[in-house]
């Protein structure tokens, strides 16, 4: 019965939901213990993760809007995460930086130092979360092929390929240079309305193994991965 009444929730969400926002809200509210603010549950993946860690660290490139759409909004707020973002676009940076404490830094993401702002946090080498999220892909290849991997390593890793729009090529290459760094891909082309946008990895020596293979998936729209998590819980129960 509790698997048909969550089926039928989230059937009537799919029709009645214009954005993502309603849909994670709502799912959120009666089916996830932690308020979303990330496109497609970014923030919950990463905290089911590292089990709802405090005091964590992240480097987000491509910050954004301070808290819409954000994926480490939530982490500072309600879990005391201390984070780099990086965003290209000033305006967004300085209302970044009048409403959060973490600051955002105006930057091309492509030629920033990370190496450099890393060290000076005075960050350990092995970072909680990694968020890359601008446009277009080749874009976010640069950028991802441009972080000192010799010196840091990234407990998650949030990748938006945006295959939907640009093809396989991206994806591939950014697929080929993770795995060949040792990360393990748990979620691949995660879609978000029907929109393959992102892939999901952990550091298998950080994330547990039972954690990170509940969520094994591919070409799956966000809420019914969420949908599959909680169900593979309640059997579990």
């Amino acid at each position: 019965m509790a698997d048909e009444k969550l089926e039928k929730e989230l059937e009537t969400l799919r029709r009645q939901t214009v954005s993502p926002k309603p849909l994670v809200y709502a799912l959120l509210e009666g089916l996830v213990d932690q308020r979303s603010y990330s496109q497609a549950s970014q923030d919950l993946f990463v905290l089911e993760m590292l089990e709802s860690k405090n005091n964590g660290t992240y480097l987000e490139i491509g910050g954004g809007h301070f808290s819409e759409s954000n994926n480490t909004f939530i982490l500072e707020k309600e879990f005391g995460w201390n984070g780099i973002s990086i965003e290209i676009d000033k305006e967004l940076v300085n209302l970044f930086n009048d409403k959060r404490r973490n600051k955002a830094i105006a930057s091309d993401a492509t030629s920033f130092d990370y190496r450099t702002a890393l060290n000076e946090s005075s960050f350990a080498s092995q970072i909680d979360f990694l968020s890359l999220d601008i446009d277009p892909a080749p874009v976010t290849f640069k950028a991802l092929e441009k972080l000192p991997h010799d010196d840091f390593r990234f407990s998650v890793i949030t990748y938006e390929h945006d295959r939907y729009l640009s093809g396989d090529e991206w994806m591939i290459r950014s697929r080929s240079l993770l795995s060949e760094l040792g990360y393990h891909l748990v979620v691949k082309n995660l879609k978000c309305f029907g929109r393959d946008i992102e892939d999901w990895w952990i550091d298998p020596n950080v994330v547990k193994e039972e954690i990170h293979t509940r969520f094994n998936s591919s070409d799956i729209e966000f809420s019914t991965l969420w949908l599959n998590y909680l169900k593979l819980n309640q059997r579990s129960a």
